[in-house]
């Protein structure tokens, strides 16, 4: 590493850094998994040193712990702009932030992006008994099921949404389906038809609508 390389961290700001550090890793997690990541192969492709990884991350785990945070935050992002884009003006309704988590989801497991990969690749080692990441997996998805059942809870609330007996047990079910789906669509990109799945899950949805007329 020449010394215009190391001096680069002196020189950018915390964040700059830290993105630039977190998407190294989430490429190399992405490419090889969380137990292969070497800590060496981060600073070569950040450029930075060892010394500014584990300035800011402490170690490895920490590192993994951060990407795994930093993927949550920028899921969350992007599931407010799906919000948004679906309702324009309008308030949404728990309807409609039920479509818009299935807009998103959908629109990262088509695009795959890097981030995404790595989160998955993490969720996956989180599965290991004794994994470092498993506690901070597990928060993130429960704050995630809890947010789902807080939508759906609130729509059975205010009798726009039916059909649901227990909406904890529903965003789990729910929850489950849609990183089910994901891992399959890493793992098996060509055996599974993400259209077919998708208009499956939408029908789904529109079925807890108190308005539904379709048919079962």
């Amino acid at each position: 590493m020449d010394r215009s390389t190391a001096d680069r961290a002196p020189q950018d700001g915390d964040e700059a850094v830290e993105a630039r550090i977190l998407g190294a890793a989430a490429h190399l997690i992405a490419e090889e998994g969380f137990g292969r990541l070497k800590i060496g192969a981060v600073c070569a492709r950040s450029g930075y040193a060892r010394s500014v990884v584990f300035q800011h991350f402490g170690d490895k785990e920490g590192l993994g712990r951060r990407l795994v945070e930093f993927a949550v935050e920028e899921f969350t992002n992007s599931y407010s702009e799906a919000v948004a884009a679906r309702t324009g003006a309008a308030t949404a309704t728990p309807m409609d932030m039920l479509r818009a988590l299935l807009d998103i989801i959908f629109e990262l497991i088509r695009t795959m992006p890097t981030l995404n990969q790595a989160f998955l690749a993490l969720w996956g080692d989180g599965a290991a008994e004794y994994s470092a990441l498993r506690g901070t997996l597990t928060e993130a998805d429960r704050r995630f099921r809890f947010a789902i059942a807080q939508t759906v809870a609130s729509g059975v609330a205010d009798g726009s949404i039916t059909g649901v007996r227990d909406a904890d047990a529903y965003a789990s079910a729910l929850l489950a389906q849609l990183r089910g789906i994901s891992m399959q669509a890493l793992i098996d990109p060509d055996g599974i038809d993400l259209r077919g799945l998708r208009a499956e899950l939408e029908s789904g949805v529109d079925r807890l609508s108190a308005g539904f007329r379709g048919t079962l």
